[in-house]
């Protein structure tokens, strides 16, 4: 089972208990607890946002500035709901045969520039060879994706992170790690990593991490995670998924130039 975060943030708690879930297999049960809830919450959403909608047309004069900072706040609760509903709900697979290294390839300028923005630096470690193998590419890259955003803006300023693969024993093998710069190592060992604790923005970007774990399992693999005494992801799956359903495959250089 994979460590779990245990600062007592409420981010960090709900991330904690969807891992426990995602780990133990227990999705059926997860989606029957979330689904209704869920659901009801949207449509709440929605009427809300009819509400917000008609109140600004019949407003006279200039909006203020409220207007907008309700805006943020309902987009906020809506991707809250969204990243939660990617997560219990069912997660078919379409496979491609190809390298991890074609999606790194992909993204890597993106993920650098999200972490220059928040004064960090992000270090690619390919392997010398990597073999071919079966993934589904837009789940992974979704899901690497919202996990590096939610690492980019957590770090303290002038941190480093480092994202090492390899194809070793039949298997993808990927290891995140991170390093507080000098000024703010000491720093960083007591503090929350991340600037915007309970907020919104950080109770989504903290389900970045239950959300890999989830595409990940339906790869047949298993992420494992801690923060002590430094944040290290670990994350392995097999080459080759064994699952029942169609797979595709396509030459990985040609996927990998789309």
């Amino acid at each position: 089972m994979c460590p779990r975060p245990r600062d007592g943030s409420a981010d960090d708690g709900l991330s904690s208990s969807l891992l426990r879930f995602v780990d133990d297999g227990q999705l059926g049960p997860l989606r029957h607890a979330l689904s209704d809830f869920n659901h009801r919450c949207r449509n709440l959403l929605n009427g809300m946002k009819m509400s917000f909608y008609l109140a600004k047309r019949s407003s006279p004069g200039p909006l203020s500035e409220r207007w907008g900072e309700l805006d943020q706040t309902y987009c906020a609760v809506e991707q809250l709901f969204e990243r939660l509903s990617t997560i219990y709900r069912t997660m078919p697979l379409t496979l491609m045969k190809l390298r991890f290294g074609s999606l790194v390839d992909e993204r890597s300028r993106v993920w650098a520039a999200w972490f220059q923005q928040n004064g960090n630096t992000l270090t690619l470690e390919p392997p010398d060879l990597e073999a071919i193998g079966e993934l589904d590419a837009m789940r992974l890259i979704a899901a690497i994706d919202a996990f590096v955003a939610w690492r980019a803006e957590s770090m303290p300023r002038g941190g480093r992170a480092f994202l090492k693969w390899a194809t070793d024993g039949g298997c993808f093998q990927l290891t995140w790690r991170e390093q507080a710069s000098d000024l703010t190592q000491g720093e960083a060992a007591v503090s929350d990593p991340s600037p915007a604790r309970g907020s919104l923005a950080a109770a989504t970007g903290s389900l970045s991490l239950p959300l890999l774990a989830r595409v990940i399992a339906e790869h047949r693999g298993r992420l494992t995670w801690t923060r002590e005494p430094h944040v290290e992801a670990r994350i392995r799956w097999p080459l080759f998924v064994s699952l029942p359903a169609p797979r595709i495959s396509e030459d990985a250089q040609v996927v990998s130039a789309r």
